[in-house]
């Protein structure tokens, strides 16, 4: 318990480091800075990108800056206490995320190394499916896809963690219907928001429903398939090597 605390600790206090550094840099006039402008401005934009791609995600709450083009006014008639507020609420949080990632693969690639190979080759297929489905139907709408597929993302990581637990199978397949339903319910609300001028949604929950049945369905079986040739491609390679 106490290395978890310390860890803790240590995260948000690196989190905590980077949030303030970026504002700092972002408010202060480059020249006050010892690094020329097109620099902190390159080191802005990547240090700010976790904390850019939250805010698309979980906009309206945002950070200073976001991936794409915005032309409103950010934090109307705030002061320069409440823009900070604004900034390390979604910033501390993105950065401590980030932190957590590395440890939490080395954590499982060193109990289940089985379990990160699938993770892996899952979000393989995913970034390879999502990329190939938004060039194929993307209307040029970025930001609207990429809180699409952040979407896609939690509902499949959420599928793919049910259908890997230890629940008897009636149960998994129970869970995985209600996860199911519940993001066909869900789209609407998120393609209003997406495309505000879209009038009405709630007749398309059936085919909602119908591509996250497809793309979770086939997400899963694809992984599945590709980690079953990986095993036995690896039994027969012991196999000829014995």
């Amino acid at each position: 318990m106490r290395r978890i605390l310390l860890g803790l600790a240590l995260r948000v206090l690196i989190a905590t480091a980077i949030s303030v550094l970026v504002w700092w840099l972002f408010i202060t006039p480059f020249d006050r800075l010892p690094l020329p402008r097109s620099g902190v401005l390159i080191a802005v934009q990547i240090l700010n990108f976790p904390v850019a791609l939250a805010g698309e995600i979980l906009h309206p709450i945002r950070g200073l800056q976001l991936l794409f083009e915005d032309y409103s006014t950010w934090c109307d008639f705030c002061s320069a206490g409440e823009a900070f507020l604004q900034q390390m609420r979604i910033a501390i949080p993105s950065y401590l995320v980030l932190l957590y990632i590395p440890a939490l693969l080395r954590t499982i690639a060193r109990r289940d190394p089985r379990s990160f190979r699938r993770i892996a080759v899952g979000l393989l297929v995913y970034a390879v499916f999502t990329a190939a489905y938004f060039l194929v139907t993307s209307d040029g709408n970025r930001r609207g896809d990429v809180r699409v597929a952040a979407m896609w993302l939690l509902i499949l990581s959420a599928a793919a963690a049910l259908a890997s637990s230890k629940l008897r199978p009636r149960w998994k397949l129970a869970a995985i219907v209600a996860l199911l339903l519940a993001g066909a319910w869900a789209f609407p609300f998120l393609m209003t928001f997406v495309v505000p001028k879209m009038d009405e949604v709630w007749p398309y929950f059936v085919p909602y429903l119908a591509l996250l049945t497809l793309g979770v369905g086939g997400t899963l079986w694809l992984t599945w398939a590709i980690e079953s040739g990986i095993d036995s491609w690896q039994r027969r390679r012991l196999e000829h090597g014995t």
